[in-house]
């Protein structure tokens, strides 16, 4: 069976064609930017590289010639950033993929949405029948709403289409969240809101790849969206004080009210905006909407409709990134977090 899986050297994306490079019965393509760091890429023999742009119908064109599972992974994952980028990556290029699939006879579609579509409306168990957030609140997550709303009008119209929507995915080669939060605190440069005793929605990279291959030939998945989320209830300071532990330094102490921090990173967040800094600052109201009320979200519906399972706890997901995290560091003595080879174990 041939699969293509677009953004290929991303944090997903290279863990997932890792994954698939190793069954014998796949035959996995990985889309990939021409300027693309490709080094999480290295030595997946079995992996054919595509170079192109989500944006370029001719290279989707090709790279889907006679494919049958397209893992859209690609779209621009940030707190901060100019509309048009957001747009052009979590819309625009949600259309292109799926035209140029349903064009190609590609028989599924599984898109990477995110629970920020939900719009951190708070509290414990959220599931998929939870409304989409009012009022747009973010641009990323108002473009990934937009997106994923796209993506299902194509269900059914010569494509089956299966939405996941990860929670906060963690785990070796995230340099998005596990680098600079374990740079954060091995510098001592980290602090709680309310004391971190909010619950947080992680998801651990195996878990998340494990759904992903399930919704590409489960009989149940077309049509249907799935909160990707560990199991259990963990708050910040529990998963902080984890890493902590595992990368050996003492847990931080300081804390800070929400109610003290929101005017602050709103106002950092204005001042930021009116002086056109291309840059997120350090505290912005993305983060904060995160970290500030129990943000957890409900798997049922994919143990249910896809018989998956989280195999990995939290607890030991913690463990395994922050074991990359010093053997990829060159400040801890290891080699380089661009130059770790995206093998999930």
């Amino acid at each position: 069976m041939k699969v293509l899986v677009t953004g290929a050297n991303g944090f997903i994306g290279s863990n997932l064609c890792a994954r698939l490079a190793r069954r014998p019965e796949v035959e996995a393509a990985g889309l990939v930017r021409p300027t693309g760091d490709l080094s999480f890429l290295a030595g997946l023999e079995r992996l054919r590289l595509v170079s192109g742009d989500i944006g370029d119908p001719t290279c989707l064109a090709a790279a889907m010639r006679d494919v049958a599972v397209v893992y859209h992974v690609a779209g621009f994952s940030a707190d901060w950033g100019p509309w048009r980028d957001f747009r052009a990556a979590n819309v625009e290029g949600v259309r292109q993929v799926m035209e140029a699939a349903r064009r190609a006879g590609v028989r599924r579609v599984v898109h990477i949405s995110s629970v920020s579509v939900y719009g951190f409306p708070g509290g414990l168990d959220i599931a998929e029948a939870t409304p989409f957030t009012p009022r747009p609140q973010d641009r990323y997550i108002t473009t990934k709403a937009e997106g994923e709303r796209l993506a299902m009008s194509y269900h059914g119209q010569g494509l089956e289409v299966v939405v996941i929507r990860p929670a906060g995915v963690y785990g070796p080669c995230d340099r998005t969240t596990t680098v600079p939060l374990a740079a954060a605190l091995l510098a001592g440069k980290f602090l709680f809101v309310d004391g971190g005793s909010h619950i947080m929605a992680p998801v651990y990279i195996d878990n998340l790849l494990d759904m992903m291959e399930l919704a590409g030939h489960g009989a149940a998945a077309p049509g249907e969206a799935f909160n990707a989320i560990d199991d259990g209830y963990t708050t910040w300071r529990q998963y902080i004080e984890w890493l902590c532990a595992d990368l050996g330094c003492a847990p931080p102490q300081l804390s800070a009210p929400a109610g003290v921090a929101w005017p602050i990173a709103v106002a950092v967040e204005r001042a930021a905006k009116a002086f056109g800094k291309k840059t997120s600052p350090l505290v912005n109201t993305y983060r904060l909407r995160a970290v500030m009320q129990n943000n957890h979200y409900n798997n049922d519906k994919a143990k249910r409709l896809l018989n998956w399972r989280p195999a990995v706890s939290t607890r030991e997901g913690v463990r395994r990134a922050a074991d990359w995290y010093l053997k990829a560091s060159p400040t801890r003595g290891g080699g380089s977090v661009r130059s770790v080879e995206a093998i999930s174990t």
